[in-house]
């Protein structure tokens, strides 16, 4: 799951339901997803790609059990971070459930590269870098040891995407 780094935790609670209110339409009631770079290559592997409109906690998830790929956001790089846990489970087997650092990492680092590939790197390689950072702590590691430390599993990621036949 990829989170939003340092989102707020929202201290409210609403007073009326959105279908009783008047006014413009709401941005999150509007997210339309583009077609992702390797969209071809969820839907072969069977994995549904959805839109959760409305969400403040985390930008996307990938679910095994439902197979399925949500995203509260039309970013390439959190649908390739989500596409990179579901590589990571095809080439090392069942993933651990929750936010396992490892994983994350290997999704996060994995998700830049793509990124990198398709021309997006000046606007997510910074975020990327927190992120893994903020996971490398957790294991007593720097950005740069943790990447070293997944470097296997994101090649093997990687060369599986990448090998797919689909294109970028």
């Amino acid at each position: 799951m990829r989170r939003q780094a340092d989102s707020p935790v929202l201290a409210y609670s609403p007073v009326f339901r959105v279908e009783d209110t008047v006014g413009e339409p709401l941005e999150y009631e509007q997210l339309v997803l583009p077609r992702f770079p390797f969209i071809e290559l969820a839907e072969a592997w069977n994995i549904s790609v959805k839109a959760v409109p409305g969400n403040y906690s985390f930008y996307g998830f990938y679910s095994p059990e439902q197979k399925q790929i949500g995203l509260a956001t039309p970013e390439e790089g959190t649908f390739f971070h989500e596409l990179a846990h579901a590589a990571h489970e095809r080439v090392c087997g069942k993933l651990k459930h929750g936010q396992d650092a490892i994983q994350e990492i290997v999704a996060e680092l994995s998700a830049a590269v793509l990124c990198r590939m398709v021309g997006k790197e000046l606007d997510t390689l910074g975020n990327s870098y927190r992120y893994i950072k903020r996971y490398a702590e957790k294991l007593s590691l720097s950005p740069h040891q943790a990447c070293l430390k997944v470097m296997c599993d994101t090649e093997k990621v990687l060369g599986l995407i990448l090998d797919s036949g689909y294109e970028i």
